[in-house]
Order: structure tokens, then sequence, then C-alpha cells
């Protein structure tokens, strides 16, 4: 499978999930969205689509690659190509089919445990979370986990839509932490009890991780008819 990678953001790549799709024997292919602007390739050249998240907002930033990347998502969902949304990722998803994106009530920063519905791939945590806004569900979606305060998972057909950052390895949450230190006080977070509980959690959230992208790679063979490797 050829697997494009939407990396919005230097700091916040793929990780676990690039980990697991070499693992799996997929082809990983990345678009940087801001160097792509507003000028996307053809979402059907791609067997799905992974787009992941950034300090920049879908609904609040100016960047007119935003708006470029959600009818990308949008036109891919329509073709029928597998997709998977991450934090931002997941919101532009949402966007692109006919959810809202606002503002939380209050951020969602840490491991927090999450509560699955509808008997979907996602276990309960503890899941990396680090975001200011949220999504509704979109219409026609089945929402898969929530949180007490957000929805955190949805699926529509083959489009899933996640909230939190199941690929954010250690190291890449230390360096969030580090660039983040007046953002994390003013939430009220603990930037040295996170990095604590971010050592602690690490081990196990990749094994989490890789169960959850194997789950997400069977609804996207389920819903296509087709073969994807597990």
């Amino acid at each position: 499978m050829d697997l494009a990678i939407v990396e919005q953001d230097a700091d916040a790549p793929a990780g676990v999930l690039a980990e697991w799709a070499r693992e799996r024997g997929h082809c990983v292919e990345t678009l940087r969205a801001r160097e792509l602007g507003t000028g996307w390739p053809d979402p059907a050249r791609f067997g799905a689509i992974a787009a992941l998240g950034s300090a920049s907002s879908v609904h609040a930033s100016p960047g007119p690659w935003i708006a470029a990347e959600i009818g990308f998502l949008r036109a891919a969902h329509d073709a029928g190509v597998p997709l998977l949304g991450l934090c931002f990722g997941g919101q532009a998803l949402a966007a692109a089919l006919g959810a809202e994106v606002r503002l939380a009530p209050r951020p969602e920063i840490g491991w927090l445990e999450l509560e699955p519905l509808d008997g979907g791939p996602v276990p309960p945590g503890p899941w990396f979370q680090w975001h200011f806004d949220t999504f509704t569900v979109p219409p026609g979606a089945r929402l898969l986990a929530r949180s007490a305060l957000c929805p955190q998972a949805f699926a529509r057909g083959t489009s899933v839509g996640l909230q939190f950052h199941p690929e954010a390895t250690p190291e890449i949450i230390d360096g969030w932490i580090r660039a983040g230190g007046e953002g994390l006080a003013r939430s009220g977070v603990d930037a040295q009890a996170l990095a604590a509980q971010t050592r602690r959690a690490g081990p196990g959230a990749r094994e989490r991780a890789y169960t959850l992208f194997d789950a997400i790679a069977r609804l996207w063979t389920n819903g296509r008819g087709t073969s994807v490797q597990t």
C-alpha cells in the first residue's frame, strides 16, 4: 500500500505511524502541507492518506494551505481513498466531512483515558493529547471514542478521525514540552510532571498505537473490499 503522510509542521512528524507503516511493508510518501500551499496532488494516486498534527488551528489560522488541505481530504474521501486524521488532521478531516471545528471548552494536554464506543478499534488508553480545538462528529459518522470533554474518534466509511496523538513518540513529546513552556503554564500543566508521565507511558503507548493502526487498516480493508497488509 502507498501511504501518503501529510505533515503540517516539522516538529510534528509521523513518528510511530511511520514506523508501523514500514514494518507492515507499506511505502510511505510525505506531503508537506505548507510547501504544497494550494497545489495538492490527485489523492486517488495513493492507497491511503494520513494527516498529522499542527500548532495551527483549522478554524482560526489564516494559512491558505489549510482550506486547500481540507479540500484535498474531501476529494480523497469522495474518491474512496482510506483516510486517517490525527489531532489537527482529525479536525481537518471532520471539517472536510461537514463537521464544525471550534475552540474546545478547555485544553486537553497530557495522558488521558478515553471511553471507547460502538465496538470500535480505539483502546481506552492512556493516549497523549495536546489540543485547544475540538470537532463535532461529521454527519453520518460513527462516534468511536470520547473523553469527558470532547469527541475523540469517529469513522465514516474508510475515513477515521482521531483527536489524540497515537503517532507521538516520547522524543516528539519531549520536544513539544520544551517548546511549549509558557503555554503549558497558562494551561495549568506542570511540564516536568508531564515529561515524567511520558517516560512511564511511552513503551505501552507504542504497543497500543500498533494495535490501533492495525485495526484501522482492517477497517480500510473491509470498507474497500481490497487486500491491505497488516
